[in-house]
Formats: structure tokens, C-alpha cells, sequence
């Protein structure tokens, strides 16, 4: 019986170990926020022809996911797909007023919109695949 108890126990054991064995620390996060000075120290980018991607640092792979920095001039609300924007961008002014773009695969690709810190539309702009439509 004790040995069948030791036996049990063992086989417990090395389950959770095998499916709790990896470090929660060396999963890369969907949603990052921080300051500016920690982002440089977490990520990293990198040449990819003429794109730059963003890399998490630990793992060197592209960045899925969202990342809000803050910093002292300026905050921004990025998305990320395989390192690439995607999707809307927001960076605010600490005056108040901000910007919105729209990326699809590291490029400007819909509207970009300037905002004035009560909230009016100052300009407007409209991208196809990065280039800038008249």
C-alpha cells in the first residue's frame, strides 16, 4: 500500500512538473505597457528588406500582440503582427492632441487622422499600401 502511495505520488509529481514546467516568465506577452525606457530594454527591431520589425528580446521572435508606451514627449497604442504595425495606431501628444493611423502589414494603409487636443479634425489623410493617395 505505501509503496502504491509513493508510486501515485511520483506520477503526480511528474505530471505537474511536465505540464507546469515551463517558467511563466519565458512566455511573451500579447499586451505589453510601460515606459518608454523599459520598451528599449524588452524589445529589439531588426532589417528585414526595407521593413523594421519588432522583436521581443527574450526570445528574439516578432512581436504579436499590443504595446501602449509612454514616454515623455509623447504616448502611443500600437498593434503588432509577425513584428509589423497592423491595425490602428494612437500616438497622443502630451498637449492633448493625437494622431490615428491605420497600418496592414507594416504600412500606412487606410486614414491617417491629426486631432487637436479638443478633439477636431485638423487634417486627414488616406494611404494605400504606404503610399500616400492624392
Amino acid at each position: 500500500m505505501r509503496v502504491s502511495i509513493l508510486r501515485f505520488g511520483l506520477i503526480v509529481c511528474t505530471i505537474f512538473w511536465v505540464s507546469c514546467g515551463k517558467d511563466e516568465s519565458d512566455e511573451i506577452p500579447t499586451k505589453w505597457e510601460g515606459r518608454e525606457i523599459d520598451f528599449q530594454k524588452d524589445f529589439t527591431t531588426q532589417k528585414e528588406g526595407n521593413e523594421t520589425l519588432i522583436l521581443h528580446r527574450k526570445s528574439t521572435e516578432p512581436f504579436e500582440g499590443k504595446i501602449e508606451r509612454n514616454g515623455t514627449a509623447y504616448s502611443t497604442i500600437q498593434n503588432f503582427e509577425e513584428g509589423r504595425l497592423n491595425g490602428k495606431s494612437i500616438k497622443t501628444s502630451k498637449d492633448g492632441s493625437w494622431v490615428e493611423a491605420n497600418y496592414k502589414d507594416g504600412k500606412l494603409n487606410g486614414d491617417l487622422i491629426f486631432f487637436s487636443k479638443e478633439g477636431k479634425k485638423r487634417s486627414l489623410l488616406k494611404y494605400k499600401n504606404g503610399v500616400l493617395i492624392k
